[in-house]
């Protein structure tokens, strides 16, 4: 079977589930369980535990649930959960929206991806995506994050989302928020902020304003 970074595996032999966290040769993977130790282990030695079952017909009722609040249009997160010292970083994916997400997240070196993660969000929802060690923050890959909003009922249309984003060290230097649909504290990156368009002639007006007056 094929594994990749992030995966959720549990040991054919004992009792321990973790993500993998690093690949390394000789059919040995990197698991990293919740206390944030990674154990290399064989690829014949693990198994792989799926994520999120949801049936369609799990969503029969979303649009009755949610008919009479008022729609959301903003609000999708990169949230990072754990403990620096800890070792183990999650990745969520948190959709506070009132779209049903459709995600992709894929690892982004120069012209070439990766694919890591693909799902559907349910609104108000959120997903894991992604696990790494703190100890290798500086090799964490940059994710090319494309995301389609999807709605049932009409609304005003919206272009599919595409971003890069990067975490460093100095990033996590920030609080930590919390999120009740996590019901813990994470570090939380705002993926659909409308970005400010600077344009050249915001630029002129703005030094032609603050050029000093000669006398």
């Amino acid at each position: 079977m094929n594994f990749k970074i992030g995966d959720l595996v549990r040991f054919v032999d004992e009792p321990i589930e973790g993500h993998i966290t690093s690949i390394q040769p000789n059919d040995i993977v990197g698991v990293t369980d919740d206390t944030g130790f990674e154990i290399p282990v064989p690829k014949s030695k693990i198994t792989l535990v799926h994520g999120n079952m949801r049936m369609p017909e799990d969503d029969l009722d979303e649009v009755p649930r949610f008919a009479n609040q008022p729609f959301v249009d903003k609000g999708i997160y990169l949230g990072i959960a754990g403990e620096q010292q800890g070792g183990l970083a999650k990745f969520y994916l948190i959709n506070e929206t009132s779209y049903e997400l459709l995600v992709s997240i894929s690892s982004l070196a120069g012209a070439k991806t990766i694919g890591l993660f693909v799902q559907s969000i349910p609104r108000n929802d959120f997903a894991q995506c992604y696990t790494a060690n703190f100890s290798s923050i500086g090799q964490w890959p940059t994710f090319y994050i494309q995301i389609i909003r999807h709605c049932p009922t009409e609304q005003t249309l919206v272009q599919p989302l595409s971003k890069e984003i990067r975490i460093r060290f100095s990033d996590l230097g920030h609080a930590k928020e919390r999120v009740e649909m996590l019901q813990e504290k994470v570090w939380l990156f705002e993926l659909d902020k409308k970005e400010e368009d600077i344009g050249i002639d915001k630029l002129k007006s703005h030094f032609i304003s603050h050029r000093p007056k000669r006398s």
